[in-house]
């Protein structure tokens, strides 16, 4: 018996040392969805989120979207995560956890295990997307995108978008994503905009 506990110890350790538990362990507490306001013209605003549902409130660990083989954010049940990105076309993947790692050393291998869905984003300038993530209940036909979805990761109609994600909570706080695919520093961000500034007054 002592020793099934240890081990239930140590996998419990590994699965709160690289993944996110899932919603099993407790619901979102974040706020409750609220608009975000583009910084500026020069970037898209996108919305990840997953409604609710018996599925996903019994997960042990939050699948992930990564971009570029990059961590972005976990999404439980009934969650959602805003980000900005810079005007370019990005990879999406959506991943599972498998015993605390999502596995990425393996990534676009054929042992690639961990993947759920993946597909390319054209982020225009002043875009507004949301992508809804369901692993069970797909988008009304009508709602979805055409050729910009993966599975349960997808593409969907603003109206749709907008009614869904009024109820879910969010996850992180925002993140900017810079054209490589990785968050920009909050410094990085003050110091470009810093010298954009200089430049509109010929400095």
């Amino acid at each position: 018996m002592r020793r099934y506990r240890s081990l239930a110890a140590l996998l419990l350790v590994v699965l709160a040392g690289c993944s996110t538990p899932g919603a099993f362990f407790g619901a979102v507490d974040g706020p409750v969805f609220t608009p975000h306001t583009l910084g500026d013209g020069n970037h898209a605003l996108v919305y990840l989120y997953r409604p609710q549902s018996q599925w996903a409130d019994q997960e042990l660990e939050a699948p992930a979207l990564f971009l570029n083989h990059e961590l972005i954010g976990s999404l439980p049940s009934n969650g959602y995560l805003v980000l900005e990105f810079d005007s370019a076309r990005y990879q999406l993947e959506m991943r599972r956890p498998l015993l605390g790692s999502y596995w990425t050393l393996l990534a676009d291998g054929p042992l690639d295990f961990t993947q759920i869905a993946s597909f390319t984003l054209e982020a225009e300038a002043g875009g507004i997307y949301y992508l809804r993530y369901d692993e069970l209940n797909p988008p009304p036909q009508s709602a979805a995108a055409v050729n910009a979805s993966d599975g349960p990761l997808q593409l969907v109609s603003a109206t749709l978008g907008q009614r869904e994600i009024a109820s879910t909570r969010e996850v992180q706080p925002f993140a900017r994503i810079n054209a490589s695919g990785e968050q920009e520093r909050p410094q990085r961000g003050f110091w470009r905009g810093v010298g954009q500034a200089l430049d509109k007054v010929g400095i």
